[in-house]
């Protein structure tokens, strides 16, 4: 009937099975598997340990991030920005003279 399933298919199907449960892992796997495993283990199983992990790694992140923009920033306008100018030479000279000119004429008046 519809329901029965043949001798071919029924030997296909465990060959099938018996692949897929082998229990051969190719050597790349296993050093992302034990990773993995040691990850969910130290961070994956609370919530609260999963969720701390994720604020950490957020803020680490943007303070790499930060860190990364601002070298960048620096170093492609060099020379350019407001703590890099010599902003002395934009002092006007000073005239002492005149200074103690004002203070002398001060004193006059008494």
């Amino acid at each position: 009937m519809i329901f029965r399933v043949s001798a071919i298919a029924r030997s296909r199907a465990g060959v099938v099975g018996r692949r897929m449960a082998s229990s051969e892992v190719s050597t790349g796997a296993s050093g992302i598997h034990s990773f993995a495993s040691a990850w969910y283990n130290l961070f994956g199983k609370s919530t609260a340990r999963y969720a701390t992990f994720m604020a950490v790694g957020v803020i680490g992140a943007e303070l790499l991030t930060n860190s990364l923009t601002d070298a960048l920033w620096e170093a492609n306008n060099s020379g350019k920005t407001y703590q890099q100018v010599d902003w002395s030479r934009f002092d006007p000279p000073d005239d002492d003279e005149d200074d103690d000119d004002d203070d002398d004429d001060d004193d006059d008046d008494e």
